[in-house]
Order: structure tokens, then C-alpha cells, then sequence
């Protein structure tokens, strides 16, 4: 397959949405608002930074900022020669994008690699996501015993510096060195302005190589993958016959496809967001269906975790839009199967399919085990995969649950990340489908707000 990316609906859900006039209304209501919706983005594509970031929107451009790549695979270069390991210490947005980033590129055994073998990466390890103590306890004890602790770089991340899970664990770990040297084991991520707690801390007494990474204006963090967010990570964890110069710049020739992509017209084959959108929006609408099944059909747990944030938390507003179930193939058919044929009928599959995995092992041949294995014989692992995701489309299929699937040509670093920017612009045009541009406090889009969590941070506070 020649593209990157392609979008597929199964016959049935096609069927289903023209069966009725419901669903033929519905249809041609959707694709006019698409239209208009259209006609809004590409007035966008001349706007300036500073009305993207006023419209919350600044993370269309993040593959452009080439100050803040340049800044990003600068650092890294330098960090990997100071360190041995990086932490990410960080919560939602802040961290899933490099949790997705490891999941998909780096060795699934990374730090047991020697670091020749990681081509000079450093070990990785996540914290801050929580305040059950026993992961950091074991982190921070590890680190000591293998005489680690100083040569770890702790990137701290959170634009206004005051995310508790984030910040409380930055203060154990300040309290761990018991010096005036830990600040220089710190990198922090954040907004930069002195709203930022993180940067009030810098200005006082400097962190690492006298360095803030931005999270720029205008950027939330479910959508802050392709900033300093998520790319100094990448640039970090660079492999064998890599550099983060050139890690980085792959990435954003997928981001770079995706953005151009975009901007074809709405009902174009590659503008895969439209369509997506499109599916989506008329499942929900007309379908009435509630929730949806993101089976990435691959052993990654972190895109669907990505995902679940990205979807969720943007476009669940004013009583509507989908739940996400983060699902992966075909290692849920053994436990979410059964209920979504013979379940609640309240649910439709996104499938991502993979047609290369990478490197790839076969079955052996005459291996005499038992005649109901014959059959696998001679296969290789890559074929059975594909083979199971068609069995299991077409099961859904046969049994009336709708499915959609995106298809990538390779699991490879471009092609995961026109893949995630894909799926942010699909959420940018939903979140227009529902309206939520319309008729907000403040003049920002409720896609990209989510007032929804301030009411656990004051009752954690009052708590304490």
C-alpha cells in the first residue's frame, strides 16, 4: 500500500445509515455542517499564531515552531551525554503522548538494553500520575542501589506548575537528594509566564542547563503530542542509527501529512478527519450509539490511552458525545468480545490496523505437535494478526455492530504520528458537529476546555 493512512467503513454501517430517512436527513444535515465547517478551517490557515493561540488552536502549527524543535533536539543532545536515565514526570497530557511515543518506537525491553545496544538512549521511567507511593518508592530505591540517582534527568511537566500529582512528587524527589544540587537533575516543562509556578522556581534558582522547555500558548495538553510536550522525549529516547535531530523531523513528516491532508476538500479520500468525523457523528446521531471501542489491533495498550484523554475529555460536553474503551487486538477478544455482540447494542468499533508490524517471526513447519496446529505451520505472526482482525471485522459485521477501520501501511514513527495528529483533527471537526464553538463563556471552543474537573480539585482540596 502505497499511502500512509486509509479510512474504511464496513457495508453494514453504510446500509444502516441510508436505510431510513432518519438516517439519509441526518446524513445530508452532517454534510452541510461539514462544509461549513470546512470553510472555517481553511479561513484558519492564514490566521497568525496569535489568533491560533487566543482560539486555543496553536497546536495545528506545533510541526512549525522550528525555534522550538531546534531548542528540543539541542537539550536532548546534550542530556544524553550528562545522563543515564530520564524520568517523565507528568499526568494526562503531559505524559501520555511520551508513554504512546515508548510504547510504539522504543525496544519493548528498553532498559534492560545495554546502552550501546539503546544506541546511547537513556533508561526511561514514568511517575507523578498518582499519590499511591508504592511505584515512586521503587523507583527512587532502584535509582539508589544501582548508584543512578545522579546521572537521572527528572523532566517535570506541567504548564502552570501546580498539578498536585506532578508537583508532589517533584517534591519528594527534591527531598530524595537532600541538596542544593537537585535542581540541576531537573528539567521543567511549562508555560512561561510567571503564572507557572515551575517557572517562578527557575527564575529564583535556574534548573537544568538554565533551561525552561515552553508549553507553548494555545496549546492543551491532549493536544500537546508535537511540542517540546512530547518531542523532547522523543528526541531523547533516539536509537541505534538515529539522532533526535532526525527522530524528531520523521515525526513531523507525518504530522506535516496530516496538517496538508486537512486542508483537501472535506469529502476527499485522504482527508481521513472529515471522514472520521463524519462516521462518528452520524453513529452517535443516528445510531444512538454511546460508546466507542478503539481496538488497536497490536500489542500497544498507550495510543487507546491517548485516545480515551483526547476524545473524552474535549468533546463529552453538554450532555453529549462518545465514551471511549481503550481495547487492543486480539488480546480483548478475550474479554470484551462477548459483550459487544451479545451485550448492550450501545457501541461501535474503531479498528487501527497495521498492515507491518516491523520485524516478524514465523511458525515453524512439520512440527509434529498436534493436527489441529498444522494449519498455523509456516505462517508468520504478522498474517495471523491480519488474519484475526479480518475475522473479527467481519464477525462484528455479521452481527450488525458498526466498525470502522483505519489502516497504516507500517507501524514506524510517521506513520504513529499522522495517525495521532489525524485523530486530533477528527476531534477538532466533531467538536464543531456538536457545536461547541457556538455559544461559550469566554469565546473559546468547549473542545478544548474541560471545566468539568474543577469540581474534584476543590473537594481534594478541602479534603486535605
Amino acid at each position: 500500500m502505497d499511502k500512509k493512512l486509509c479510512f474504511s467503513i464496513d457495508d453494514g454501517t453504510v446500509d444502516a445509515l441510508s436505510a431510513t430517512c432518519k438516517g439519509k436527513t441526518a446524513q445530508q444535515k452532517v454534510d452541510t455542517a461539514l462544509q461549513k465547517i470546512h470553510a472555517l478551517f481553511q479561513e484558519e490557515a492564514s490566521a497568525s499564531l496569535t489568533e491560533l493561540e487566543r482560539g486555543l488552536r496553536a497546536w495545528t502549527h506545533s510541526h512549525l515552531q522550528a525555534a522550538d524543535v531546534t531548542k528540543v533536539t539541542t537539550l536532548a543532545t546534550r542530556a544524553r551525554e550528562d545522563f543515564s536515565v530520564l524520568v517523565v514526570i507528568g499526568v494526562g497530557g503531559s505524559d501520555l503522548s511520551a508513554r504512546v511515543f515508548h510504547d510504539s518506537f522504543n525496544h519493548p525491553y528498553h532498559n534492560l538494553l545495554s546502552v550501546e545496544a539503546r544506541g546511547g538512549a537513556p533508561e526511561v521511567y514514568f511517575t507523578g500520575d498518582t499519590f499511591d507511593p508504592r511505584k515512586l518508592i521503587g523507583l527512587i530505591e532502584i535509582l539508589k542501589t544501582r548508584n543512578l540517582l545522579h546521572k537521572t534527568l527528572f523532566n517535570v511537566i506541567s504548564k502552570s506548575g501546580t498539578t498536585t500529582e506532578t508537583m508532589a512528587t517533584l517534591m519528594i524527589i527534591r527531598e530524595v537528594f537532600g541538596d542544593g544540587n537537585w535542581r540541576q537533575h531537573v528539567l521543567a516543562t511549562t508555560g512561561l509566564t510567571t503564572d507557572s509556578v515551575l517557572f517562578r522556581m527557575h527564575e529564583q534558582s535556574s534548573f537544568y542547563s538554565d533551561t525552561l522547555l515552553p508549553v507553548p500558548d494555545g496549546v492543551g495538553g491532549r493536544f500537546s503530542a508535537f511540542s517540546p510536550v512530547g518531542l523532547f522525549f522523543l528526541a531523547m529516547t533516539a536509537g541505534k542509527d538515529e539522532t533526535p535531530e532526525t527522530r524528531v523531523r520523521t515525526a513531523l513528516e507525518g504530522v506535516k501529512q496530516a496538517h496538508e491532508n486537512f486542508f483537501l476538500p472535506y469529502e476527499h479520500r485522504d482527508n481521513i478527519a472529515y471522514q472520521l468525523a463524519r462516521w462518528i457523528h452520524l453513529t452517535e446521531e443516528v445510531e444512538g450509539k454511546g460508546t466507542i471501542v478503539f481496538y488497536n489491533y497490536s500489542d500497544n495498550s498507550c495510543l487507546g490511552e491517548w485516545f480515551v484523554q483526547l476524545c473524552t475529555e474535549s468533546i463529552q460536553e453538554r450532555g453529549a458525545g462518545p465514551n471511549v474503551i481503550n481495547a487492543k487486538g486480539p488480546t480483548n477478544n478475550h474479554s470484551i468480545l462477548n459483550g459487544i455482540i451479545a451485550g448492550p447494542r450501545d457501541k461501535v468499533v474503531l479498528f487501527i490496523h497495521w498492515e507491518a508490524l516491523g520485524p516478524d517471526l514465523t511458525l515453524p513447519r512439520d512440527t509434529g505437535m498436534d493436527e489441529k496446529l498444522t494449519d498455523f505451520e509456516g505462517l508468520s505472526m504478522t498474517h495471523m494478526q491480519t488474519a484475526s482482525y479480518r475475522g473479527t471485522a467481519l464477525d462484528f459485521s455479521e452481527n450488525g455492530v458498526s466498525n470502522a477501520t483505519l489502516t497504516l501501511s507500517k507501524r514506524d514513527i510517521e506513520s504513529v504520528c499522522q495517525l495521532m495528529r489525524v485523530l486530533m483533527d477528527t476531534i477538532a471537526v466533531k467538536g464543531r458537529l456538536q457545536d461547541l464553538h457556538l455559544d461559550t463563556d469566554g469565546g473559546n471552543e468547549l473542545t478544548y476546555l474541560q471545566d468539568g474537573v474543577e469540581g474534584y480539585k476543590r473537594n481534594f482540596r478541602s479534603f486535605l
